[in-house]
């Protein structure tokens, strides 16, 4: 196994009590084997690194090489960090050349990552392999003062600095700042080796800005890093800003629980005391990990703890089973439950813990045995795609993982009962709030901002982040839950549809979706997209900041619906008439304004001209970005009482309102 002896070493951490920036070395040794001085290795090994050190000014500060045959073949690549000059990178690379000698003397392998470069070497070709763990961060003392805002602030920017080196004209690589208070700046940085693909670099900046979260979230400064890749943030300017535009950030959510992490010891000469030390945290951290999964055994409720459940009709071993599908479930984390305890945990499924019914069946309140509250949906006898859905549901919620995205706890299979269990909302959906008279008080402007942007982050996990590539095609008020901080989780997956590959349109004959929320193109044509969930967002978005539902002409022009009332407003220059009067105070103008323009660019009728959703999460996060002028709107007329004859392959999943014509506007 390769690198095995790197494991100790990238457990160690450093803990940082001063506010000054730190200046980083990050060494680690690939002592699989060594080799001899003056072995053809050794001459290999000071061919590539000679050809990397001469290449950097033509190689725009990125480099690989290799020499030699098999098995003294070596493998090297450098890279200068951020967009630090050449002089720079070449001082650090040399520098970084020469510490080999004294940090892996005559390893078959190694790495130094340093300020400004980062340089390895080994026997087998790692350019595009994601590695990914064990992540490594160092983190200084905790922040003093406006802690929320900074956390907020700080997530926010990582994860926008991620959205943009994303891009390949970034190269991987992105910077900025941004203030969480009046006087106070936090400043970020991510980047990712150009050797990996930009599916890996997502990933691995995805779990880097995780780690940060989970461990440091209130610390003045941390950064994590791989063998792919690395994010840092700081209360001090590690860089030159004026090299890069700042991002202003919005309010973000909390991060997750922090992960307790073993304590962080100083570097040492001595090669035999540091593996003395870096062996014992070994063995500490392998004895932690154990107690931690032993913990997570005993404290799983008892109710999902039911792997071997057996499902009667549809068994195949221990495992749920469609035959006319093929579907097996098997994730670990999603147990069977059987029907006994989802009839117990909501009294027989009683009328009185209903909480709502849409297109797939009913939802029930339940209480587990060890008193944990759920949501138990029930699939409708009815429901003629109900298998369909289930079955759809199960497997994308499987692999999906997000804060802003519902969890999927379980799921029954028994005889004709299809059941998904759900976390239980007690604030329940976001039109339980904005589309009532006296709830919609509790949402001020900020709170409506939050769930705005939470909602976006979502799609673009769906879209951008996640494993699958998934069009949710049903993004409405109703499937919005709200914690019991009022954040939103994006619900019912029902309709989604997982796109294969690098695909980025499709034809279905099943429009499937609710009238009022579909894209044109996808109700008159069934051009399937990306794009198809932007339009949905679009009008949740002007729902959201106008209390009014896209479907109900109640306005003071009684002709005019939604889309056509904020253009004539947004025309007239005078667009905050269309905001809600509740939260008319607590607005901050200018970010309200920018919401709806960035609202009227998402339900464009072409879908080529609507913003993919990372460009709408950038938009909307501040004005350092410019916005395109709209054109005027086109919604596909909705009448609650007339379905249009021809298209009964329609499923509407909550309401029974119908598309009658497509006009442009």
């Amino acid at each position: 196994m390769r690198f095995r002896s790197y494991f100790p070493i990238l457990l160690l951490f450093f803990v940082m009590k001063v506010s000054s920036v730190i200046s980083y070395t990050w060494p680690s040794c690939n002592n699989d084997s060594i080799y001899s001085d003056g072995s053809p290795y050794s001459g290999n090994l000071n061919q590539v690194m000679n050809d990397l050190l001469r290449n950097i000014p033509q190689s725009s500060g990125f480099n690989t090489s290799s020499f030699g045959q098999t098995p003294n073949k070596v493998y090297g690549l450098l890279q200068c960090i951020g967009n630090v000059s050449i002089k720079k990178c070449s001082d650090c690379a040399q520098n970084s050349n020469n510490s080999f000698e004294e940090v892996c003397p005559n390893s078959i392998g190694g790495l130094i990552l340093k300020d400004d470069c980062f340089l390895r070497y080994d026997n087998y070709s790692f350019f595009s392999q994601l590695d990914n763990v064990p992540e490594y961060d160092w983190f200084k003392g905790d922040i003093s003062a406006n802690i929320d805002d900074f956390k907020t602030t700080t997530s926010s920017l990582l994860y926008n600095l991620s959205t943009l080196a994303y891009n390949p004209a970034n190269k991987g690589f992105s910077m900025g700042s941004a203030n969480y208070s009046k006087s106070n700046s936090v400043y970020g940085f991510v980047q990712c080796w150009r050797s990996l693909s930009i599916k890996d670099c997502k990933e691995c900046l995805f779990r880097a800005r995780n780690i940060l979260e989970d461990c440091c979230s209130g610390k003045e400064g941390a950064q994590a890093m791989s063998k792919s890749c690395m994010v840092k943030f700081d209360i001090s300017k590690f860089f030159d800003i004026t090299q890069s535009s700042p991002l202003p950030t919005p309010p973000f959510p909390e991060a997750s629980p922090p992960i307790t992490k073993g304590p962080i010891q100083p570097k040492k000469k001595s090669l035999k005391i540091l593996h003395i030390i870096f062996g014992a945290a070994g063995g500490l951290t392998l004895v932690l990990i154990i107690c931690l999964i032993a913990m997570g055994k005993r404290l799983r409720p008892a109710v999902f703890a039911r792997p071997d459940t057996q499902i009667t009709s549809h068994v195949k071993g221990r495992h749920g089973y469609f035959p006319e599908s093929g579907f097996l479930i098997h994730d670990q984390q999603h147990f069977l439950i059987s029907l006994e305890e989802m009839a117990e945990a909501t009294q027989n499924f009683h009328v009185n813990n209903k909480l709502g019914e849409g297109g797939f069946g009913a939802v029930y309140k339940g209480t587990t045995r060890d008193g944990k509250e759920i949501a138990v949906k029930k699939l409708s006898g009815r429901s003629s795609q109900g298998d369909r859905e289930f079955m759809n549901e199960v497997k994308l919620m499987a692999k999906l993982d997000n804060r802003n995205l519902v969890k999927l706890l379980g799921c029954c299979i028994e005889g004709d009962e299809r059941l998904l269990v759900y976390e239980y909302f007690p604030n329940r959906s976001l039109d339980t709030f904005i589309f009532d008279k006296e709830k919609r008080k509790q949402l001020d402007w900020e709170k409506r901002f939050n769930i705005i942007f939470g909602i976006a982050r979502g799609l673009l996990y769906l879209h951008e982040d996640s494993e699958l590539r998934i069009i949710h095609r049903d993004i409405k008020a109703s499937n919005i839950m709200l914690d019991d901080k009022l954040k939103p989780k994006i619900a019912d997956f029902g309709l989604a549809r997982l796109f294969p590959g690098e695909k980025t349109l499709t034809q279905t004959q099943l429009v499937a979706g609710t009238y009022g929320y579909m894209a044109p193109e996808y109700v008159m044509g069934g051009q399937l997209s990306v794009k198809t969930d932007v339009y949905s967002f679009g009008v949740l978005l002007l729902e959201i900041v106008s209390g009014r539902k896209i479907t109900h002409c109640n306005l003071s022009h009684q002709t005019e619906n939604l889309f056509d009332w904020a253009w004539r407003l947004y025309r007239g220059g005078d667009v905050l008439q269309m905001v809600e009067s509740t939260i008319v105070e607590s607005c901050q103008p200018e970010q309200l304004l920018r919401c709806i323009h960035v609202g009227l660019l998402c339900v464009q009728a072409g879908a080529t001209v609507r913003p993919d959703i990372w460009k709408v999460t950038v938009m909307i996060s501040g004005d350092a970005v410019m916005l395109p002028s709209p054109i005027r709107p086109c919604i596909v007329n909705v009448s609650e009482s007339k379905v249009l004859e021809g298209h009964t392959d329609m499923v509407a999943s909550v309401n029974e309102a119908s598309v009658t014509k497509m006009e442009p506007r």
